[in-house]
């Protein structure tokens, strides 16, 4: 196994050398010659077993060379080669080679982490939670329900659809945010407001949907993207975002897995997801997003009592669309 290293060794050594040192040259000029030596002879290489002319086209004269410069290359060499590598008494492969390897090849590393020139990714997940945090910030709203001017309730929306023709924005809550109000306020991280459109409700999956308008804001929101619940298992990780305990708390985005799927509610038709990221009065309404950004449910409720703890529930999104796309359908 060792003599096949030198040997591979020494076929490096010497294809290097013909890329890179000026063999090609030697047996380009090598070539020539002997082409002329060949014209020029012909008809003496049919009598003569001279094996100088044995070969009558260029490939083999070009081989021939080729193995020559090799075995010359692999006599003048190969002791050298065998000496640095290898102890001359028990021929144990000498460690300090591949220390001195190792080391320079991590040092390149480092220095080309250090630079820029690779990005390396020490954790997946930490960065998506990253990417859903940033997404929370221009996705997820407050809503505040007022029945005239007096305050009713506040909950949290996410939108989901923009219509750029008439610069109008969609988002979807829960019918309980809603339903004790006539008019309504789209909160937004900086305390800014805009006044909401109740498009429509439905009441047994407790879902409603709003609009507002985009002019004069002054900063960009963007459109969560509706994922697909029937793809989500049991054990995933889930991120929740909304307004727990009012604005005080804006955009909190809190981490659970999934636990459970089509969990029934006395407040809900829908067969529920149940997971484990905290959620509070405040968060109804929200996004329950996946590692890659996808809303995959709306809140709308938790268990609360003093031997319960960690059971919140979501309404699948696949039924969310259902609902939303009669309320709003898009032309």
């Amino acid at each position: 196994m060792k003599k096949y290293l030198v040997l591979g060794i020494l076929a490096f050594t010497f294809f290097a050398l013909t890329a890179c040192t000026g063999s090609g040259f030697i047996i380009g000029n090598l070539a020539e010659e002997a082409t002329t030596t060949l014209t020029t002879t012909t008809q003496e290489t049919t009598t003569t077993e001279d094996s100088t002319f044995a070969y009558t086209d260029y490939e083999s004269l070009k081989q021939a060379l080729y193995d020559q410069v090799y075995a010359d290359l692999y006599a003048e060499l190969y002791a050298d080669i065998e000496s640095a590598l290898f102890n001359e008494d028990d021929s144990e492969y000498m460690g300090d080679l591949y220390e001195e390897i190792y080391a320079s090849v991590a040092n390149a590393l480092e220095d080309s982490v250090a630079s820029g020139e690779i990005d390396i990714l020490l954790d997946t997940t930490q960065s998506k939670i990253y990417n859903v945090a940033s997404l929370v910030q221009k996705s997820v709203v407050g809503i505040t329900s007022y029945l005239d001017t007096e305050g009713q309730s506040l909950g949290s929306g996410v939108v989901y659809r923009y219509d750029e023709n008439t610069d109008t924005y969609y988002l979807i809550t829960n019918h309980h945010v809603v339903e004790d109000g006539d008019n309504y306020k789209i909160v937004f991280c900086d305390g800014s407001k805009v006044v909401g459109t109740l498009l429509g409700a439905n009441e047994d999956v407790d879902i409603a949907v709003l609009s507002f308008r985009g002019t004069n804001l002054e900063y960009d929101i963007e459109v969560s993207p509706l994922g697909d619940s029937s793809q989500v298992e049991v054990g995933m990780i889930v991120l929740a975002a909304g307004n727990p305990e009012g604005y005080n708390f804006y955009g909190s985005l809190t981490m659970g897995i999934l636990s459970g799927l089509d969990r029934s509610l006395s407040n809900s038709t829908a067969l529920c997801l149940q997971h484990d990221a905290p959620i509070n009065p405040g968060n109804s309404g929200g996004p329950l997003y996946n590692l890659d950004g996808e809303v995959i449910g709306i809140n709308v409720s938790k268990l609360v009592a003093t031997d319960i703890e960690g059971m919140g529930f979501s309404i699948p999104i696949n039924t969310v669309k259902t609902i939303v796309n009669t309320i709003a359908p898009t032309n």
